[in-house]
């Protein structure tokens, strides 16, 4: 499965405008120290969409959302059991059980 192919299946939103859950393996990195290499699988993950509404604020926090800038930085936010994950795409090794090539 192309890299591309596997965006467009994570943005896939169901019938009530939900995103539709999958299972997705990617190696770790850390560019800061240069560390990393692990495989993490995360099951029944989702992509985080951004706000409907531009200006939206936070509640936690009194701020804006910023811009994450996703396109620039090949980042996408994904919501799994473990919490909400930051994944860069260029490691995503496996989408749904199928390798994903580049």
């Amino acid at each position: 499965m192309f890299l591309s192919e596997v965006i467009k299946e994570m943005r896939k939103l169901d019938d009530k405008k939900n995103p539709i859950p999958f299972d997705i393996t990617i190696r770790t990195y850390n560019q800061q120290n240069k560390s990393g290499g692990r495989l993490v699988s995360y099951e029944n993950a989702t992509l985080m969409q951004a706000p409907k509404n531009t200006g939206k604020i936070r509640l936690s926090q009194n701020i804006d959302f910023k811009n994450p800038n996703h396109w620039e930085n090949h980042t996408r936010n994904l919501k799994t059991n473990a919490g909400i994950k930051k994944i860069n795409i260029f490691f995503i090794i496996k989408y749904n059980g199928c390798d994903v090539v580049l």
